[in-house]
């Protein structure tokens, strides 16, 4: 893998790691508000079920609670659903790509690396410290920008 190649990867993943924790915060703050719009639903329900039981309304007790049990049970299974995509989202290369709207997107991965050409014996292939590449003979000392031929 080339130097620039290299650099290009650790960018993706770097992009890839800020969008998913991006995401993953998000998520961790919608369902803190859902767990508060539940501690919010279950005060209120204490204070209007005391007045319904105070009263002897057994029929309004019961629809209170059903109603408030149903209204709760609602915001737990958004609560689950929004902790599975946090847990799906702890997975490298699980972030979305931008508008995809799919949760667990795993990009495809980089293309095979080109066909690397059979050198004659006795070549090998270097490199000089600006990165270009070069060709020469252990033997002979013979040296060649272009690959050499038998």
């Amino acid at each position: 893998m080339s130097f620039m190649a290299g650099l290009k990867e650790k960018a993706i993943q770097g992009k890839d790691g800020a969008e998913r924790m991006a995401k993953s915060t998000k998520l961790k703050g919608e369902v803190m508000l859902l767990q508060q719009k539940i501690t919010t639903i279950k005060k209120d329900f204490g204070k209007e079920v005391y007045a319904a039981m105070v009263a002897g309304d057994r029929a309004k007790t019961e629809a209170l609670f059903l109603g408030t049990k149903s209204q709760v049970e609602a915001l737990e299974a958004q609560i689950a659903q929004k902790n599975q995509q946090i847990e799906e989202l702890k997975v490298p290369g699980a972030a979305v790509p931008s508008g995809s709207g799919v949760v667990g997107y795993v990009p495809p991965p980089p293309g095979p690396p080109p066909s690397q050409p059979q050198l004659p014996s006795g070549w090998k292939k270097a490199t000089t410290p600006e990165g270009k590449e070069y060709y020469y003979h252990e033997t002979t000392g013979e040296t060649s920008w272009s690959v050499p031929v038998s």
